[in-house]
C-alpha cells in the first residue's frame, strides 16, 4: 500500500500542474462568459429624491413655486428619474394636499368643539382632487390598521378624524400619492418606486391592485426601504416574499440593491425568484450633497466604472447659514456636479455608457447548450484542487497525492451540501495557493547562480522577469476566481468571494515559512530541525521590538484592507491624481511597496546580497495576494480589474529597476568611502 503511494507521488507533481492547466482551460468559457455578462447593461440611470425635494421646498415662502422651479432644473441637467416613496401624513401635507391638526390644534381651530385633551388626528383635504383622490388612499391605510374613522369638517372642507395621536399616525404607511405620481409623469420624469415593509400583515390582494397601478405608470424599478423588503416580515408563516416575487415578475418590475449598505431581510430570495432583475444602486447620502462638485462627479463616475453601478440616487439637504441668515440647500450643487464637460453625465457616456433607464445584466449563454456549464465548473474545481495540491508539494511533497485525494472527496462532500460554498471555498483555496506559489518559484529562481552570473543590469532585469513570471502563476488563482464565481449574483453583490482577510495574511505568512524553514531543504529531519531551532531560540529584547513592530505593520496592513481601510488625507489627493491622470487607479501598496521590493529583492540575491534579498522577495507576496485580490472584487469589471494590475506592474517594475540602481550607486560609494577611510 505505502509502495504504491511512493510511486505514484514520484510523478504527482507533473499530473497536478496538468490536472491545473485543464482547469484553467475549463475557466476560460466561463470567464468569457462573465464578460459578456458585464456588458450587457450600458443603461446608467440618476434619479433624485422627491421627498428629499419636498422637505427642501418647505423652509421657502412659497414651497410650492420653489419645487415646480427645482423640478425643471433637475429635469434639465440630464436626470430623467424621480424616487416617490409610500405617502405618509407628513409628506401629504408638505405636498400641499391635506393639512392635519393634533386635538390640542382642532381645539384651539375651532373654539374648543371638539375635546381638546383627546389624542387623535385631524385631516382636512384640500381641494378636490385630494377629496377624490387622497381621502380614499388615507381611510384605507388607517382601516387595514384598525383605527376608528370618522367623518369631520371644517368651514366647508371635509375631512376625518383618526382615533390615533397624530405623532403616531403622522409615521404610518400608505400608497404612493397618485397625484404626485401624474405631475412628475407630465414633466417627462420616470418613476422608481421605494416600498417598505411596515404595513403587517402582507396582504397580496392589496398589493397586486398596487403594483397594477404602479406598471400602468411604467415603473420597472422598486427600491425597497427599511430593512427588509416588502414581505419578509411575515415570510416565513406565509411565504411572501415568494408571493411579491410572483407579482414583480408578472408586471416586468425588478429591483436595486444598495451598495455598501446592510442586505435587507428577504433581499436574496427576492432576487432569485424575479431572476435577478436587479440593479446595483449608488446612494449619496444627503450629508455628502454639499461636497464640491468636482468630487460627487468623481463618485459619480468612479461608481460606474469600477462598481458596476447602473442607477446613482441623487440627495440634498436644507441647512441654516447662520453668518448670513438664510437658509440654503444642496440641490443646486448636486445639479452642478452631473453638467459641463467635466461633469459625471459627460464623464460617464465618454466611459461608453448612456443615460437613460437601467436595466439588468443579461446573462446570456455562450456555449453550444447550457448544460456545457457544469462539466466546465466541474473540470475548474478539479483544477483548483489540483492547485492546492501543489502548494502542499512545495512544503512536503510527500503528502501531495493524500490532499489531492482528501480535496476531491471533500469537493464532492461539500458539492450536496452546497455547491455555492463549495466554489468559494476553492476560489479562496486557489487564490492562497497562486499567490503563495508565485513568490515560492520566485525563491527557488533567485536562490540560482550568484553575483558571478548576474551583475547590473541584467540583475535588475532578472528581477523584472521573475516579477513577471511570478504574477503569471498568480493569474492561475485569478482565473479560478472568475470561473468558480461567474454567476451573476457575483456581479450584484448578492453572494460575494469569502476569506478576504485569510487571502491577505496566509500567502504573506506561508512565503516567510518556506524562506525560513523549507527553502532548499526538504527533508523532514532538516525541516524538523530547523523549526526546532526556531523555537529554541533565545528571546532577546531585540526579538520582542522586532515582534511588537511587526505586529503593529500587520494591524496597519489590515486596517487598510477592505472597504473600510483608512487612508490619510495626503494619500487620498494623490488617489485623485492617478485616477484623473490614468483613468484607472493601480494599488498603492502593489506599485510603491511590493512590486519594487520584488524586484530589488531578486537584484540583491543576484549580485550577492542572498538574505536580505529573499527577505525582500518573500514581502513580496503582498503584491501578489494584492493582484489576486483585485480580482475578487467580483462586482468590478474585469476589464477595469486587468488595467489595475497591469499598471500596477509597470510602474512597480519601473521603481524596483530604480531602487536597485540606487542601491549600487550608494553600494559602490560606501566601498570607495571604506576604502578611502582605511588608507588613512
Amino acid at each position: 500500500m505505502f509502495s504504491l503511494y511512493n510511486r505514484l507521488s514520484q510523478n504527482i507533481k507533473i499530473i497536478l500542474w496538468a490536472l491545473t492547466i485543464v482547469g484553467l482551460l475549463c475557466t476560460l468559457p466561463l470567464a468569457a462568459q462573465r464578460i459578456v455578462t458585464e456588458r450587457s447593461s450600458d443603461t446608467v440611470e440618476f434619479v433624485f429624491d422627491y421627498r428629499d425635494l419636498l422637505e427642501v421646498s418647505s423652509y421657502r415662502s412659497k414651497p410650492s413655486e420653489y419645487t415646480l422651479e427645482k423640478l425643471l432644473a433637475i429635469k434639465e441637467s440630464g436626470v430623467g428619474s424621480m424616487a416617490v416613496y409610500e405617502s405618509t401624513l407628513r409628506e401629504l401635507e408638505l405636498s400641499g394636499r391635506i393639512q392635519t391638526l393634533s386635538s390640542a390644534e382642532a381645539a384651539l381651530l375651532t373654539g374648543f368643539e371638539v375635546a381638546a385633551n383627546e389624542k387623535s388626528t385631524y385631516v382636512l383635504f384640500l381641494g378636490d382632487p385630494s377629496q377624490r383622490l387622497i381621502r380614499p388612499l388615507v381611510e384605507q391605510a388607517f382601516t387595514d390598521l384598525e383605527v376608528e374613522i370618522t367623518p369631520w369638517s371644517y368651514r366647508g372642507l371635509d375631512g376625518v378624524k383618526l382615533a390615533m395621536p397624530k405623532d403616531e399616525a403622522m409615521l404610518q404607511a400608505m400608497d404612493p400619492d397618485p397625484i404626485t405620481m401624474e405631475e412628475l409623469q407630465k414633466l417627462g420624469f420616470h418613476l422608481v418606486v421605494r416600498l417598505s415593509d411596515q404595513r403587517q400583515p402582507f396582504d397580496a390582494g392589496r398589493m397586486e391592485k398596487l403594483l397594477d397601478q404602479l406598471a400602468e405608470r411604467g415603473v420597472t424599478r422598486i427600491v425597497f426601504e427599511g430593512n427588509s423588503v416588502t414581505g419578509a416580515e411575515d415570510d416565513g408563516d406565509h411565504n411572501s416574499v415568494a408571493a411579491m416575487a410572483e407579482l414583480m415578475e408578472d408586471r416586468g418590475i425588478g429591483l436595486a440593491t444598495i451598495e455598501l449598505a446592510k442586505p435587507q431581510q428577504g433581499q436574496n430570495k427576492l432576487a432569485y425568484l424575479t431572476g435577478y432583475n436587479i440593479v446595483r444602486l449608488h446612494s449619496l447620502p444627503a450629508g455628502l450633497s454639499s461636497r464640491t462638485p468636482d468630487d460627487l462627479a468623481d463618485r459619480f463616475a468612479l461608481a460606474v466604472q469600477d462598481r458596476n453601478i447602473r442607477m446613482i440616487f441623487l440627495n440634498a439637504e436644507a441647512a441654516m447659514d447662520t453668518q448670513l441668515g438664510v437658509r440654503k440647500d444642496s440641490i443646486d450643487n448636486v445639479l452642478e456636479s452631473l453638467q459641463g464637460p467635466d461633469g459625471a453625465i459627460a464623464r460617464i457616456q465618454e466611459n461608453g455608457y448612456m443615460i437613460g433607464v437601467a436595466e439588468p445584466f443579461q446573462p446570456a449563454p455562450i456555449f453550444p447548450a447550457q448544460q456545457a456549464e457544469l462539466p466546465l465548473k466541474a473540470g475548474a474545481a478539479l483544477g483548483a484542487v489540483a492547485l492546492i495540491a501543489l502548494l502542499a508539494h512545495a512544503f512536503f511533497p510527500r503528502i501531495a497525492l493524500a490532499v489531492f485525494g482528501i480535496g476531491l472527496a471533500g469537493s464532492a462532500a461539500l458539492f450536496v451540501l452546497s455547491p455555492a460554498l463549495l466554489s468559494q471555498a476553492l476560489a479562496l483555496g486557489a487564490a492562497i495557493a497562486s499567490s503563495t506559489l508565485a513568490i515560492v518559484y520566485a525563491l527557488k529562481k533567485a536562490s540560482v547562480g550568484n553575483g558571478s552570473r548576474h551583475t547590473g543590469i541584467r540583475a535588475a532585469l532578472l528581477g523584472v522577469v521573475l516579477l513577471a513570471a511570478a504574477s503569471a502563476i498568480s493569474f492561475a488563482g485569478i482565473l479560478f476566481i472568475v470561473g468558480l464565481l461567474q454567476e451573476v449574483s457575483y456581479l450584484y453583490v448578492l453572494q460575494q468571494f469569502r476569506g478576504v482577510g485569510l487571502l491577505h495574511l496566509a500567502p504573506i505568512a506561508l512565503s516567510f515559512a518556506y524562506l525560513l524553514f523549507f527553502h532548499e531543504q526538504h527533508d523532514a529531519r532538516t525541516v524538523g530541525k530547523r523549526i526546532a531551532d526556531f523555537l529554541n531560540t533565545n528571546i532577546t529584547v531585540l526579538w520582542v521590538v522586532v515582534a511588537g513592530v511587526c505586529g503593529l505593520a500587520i494591524l496597519y496592513y489590515l486596517s487598510r484592507t477592505g472597504n473600510e481601510g483608512q487612508t490619510s488625507s495626503i494619500e487620498r489627493l494623490f488617489r485623485e491624481v492617478l485616477q484623473d491622470t490614468l483613468g484607472v487607479r493601480p494599488r498603492t501598496k502593489e506599485f510603491l511597496f511590493a512590486h519594487p521590493l520584488f524586484v530589488l529583492g531578486v537584484y540583491l540575491a543576484a549580485v550577492g546580497r542572498k538574505s536580505i534579498g529573499l527577505f525582500l522577495i518573500a514581502v513580496g507576496s503582498v503584491g501578489q495576494l494584492s493582484i489576486v485580490d483585485t480580482f475578487a472584487h467580483l462586482h468590478t469589471p474585469i476589464g477595469i480589474s486587468l488595467i489595475r494590475v497591469v499598471y500596477g506592474l509597470a510602474f512597480g517594475a519601473v521603481i524596483g529597476v530604480v531602487l536597485a540602481a540606487l542601491w549600487r550607486f550608494a553600494d559602490k560609494g560606501w566601498k570607495t568611502w571604506s576604502r578611502k577611510l582605511s588608507e588613512l
